[in-house]
């Protein structure tokens, strides 16, 4: 009995460190999509960033071109208003004109003040533009390997579980039903940590002090003891 305790204490501690392994791979394995994400994430607000600064010199443009056609319409109509000043011979429509030509010309100045403004924020965008399109080429390429890495990874890890996974269940071999359900049972709510040591009468699981009928028990190598405290499964170390 003293033997097939220790032998199972050990299998116990074996299968235990196949389990908190397979349980690491696996939680590694789940972030890796996030991780992913937050990468591509990146390489979209870099074109996004690129794409703003793009919109707008396109936006300067089409608003160039409308208010160049805006400010011809309105020469247009100034030179028509001084022809017809030259033909009237009434001194109301002649004032009316000028009136005219006068607020015309000052639209015609708004405008140029307004190209101006648009002729400077194009100079601005364009070494903006080169830098943001030489930033994105940077990151992109750097990040894109990261993804890459990433996938690597994700086979990786998917090897290594299914190789753990076989480990483990080689392990559960010859251990009793009812203690392995008890194991698993205190697996998921003791934190991976079922199986601990006994040390100087005290729990390494919940770092209790335990009677001294419990540290005889587990000495005695006749069962399985369980800490009464947080219910771990006690072993004491050779």
């Amino acid at each position: 009995m003293f033997r097939q305790m220790l032998d199972l204490i050990e299998k116990l501690l074996t299968l235990q460190d196949r389990d908190q392994r397979l349980r690491a791979l696996q939680t590694e394995l789940a972030n890796l999509p996030q991780e992913r994400a937050a990468k591509e994430k990146l390489i979209a607000d870099s074109a996004a960033r690129l794409e703003k600064a793009k919109t707008r010199a396109k936006e300067i443009e089409v608003e160039k071109r409308n208010l160049e056609t805006e400010a011809q319409a309105k020469r247009d109509s100034i030179a028509r208003y001084r022809q017809q000043q030259l033909q009237t011979r009434k001194n109301e429509e002649y004032s009316a004109l000028a009136h005219e030509i006068e607020a015309a010309e000052k639209v015609i100045s708004s405008i140029e003040d307004r190209e101006l403004e648009l002729m400077d924020e194009a100079e601005r965008l364009k070494p903006e533009i080169s830098a943001a399109e030489k930033t994105h080429s940077e990151e992109k390429t750097k990040i894109e390997l990261v993804i890459k890495s990433l996938d690597e990874k994700k086979g990786n890890l998917e090897s290594r579980i299914g190789e753990v996974k076989k480990e483990r269940d080689a392990a559960t071999a010859g251990i009793d039903e009812d203690v392995l359900d008890r194991y698993q049972r205190l697996f998921k709510t003791k934190n991976g940590n079922p199986v601990v040591a006994l040390e100087h009468e005290v729990c390494m699981g919940c770092h209790m002090k335990v009677t001294t009928q419990t540290v005889v028990q587990v000495k005695a190598h006749t069962d399985v003891i369980h800490c009464p405290q947080c219910g771990r499964m006690l072993y004491i170390p050779a």
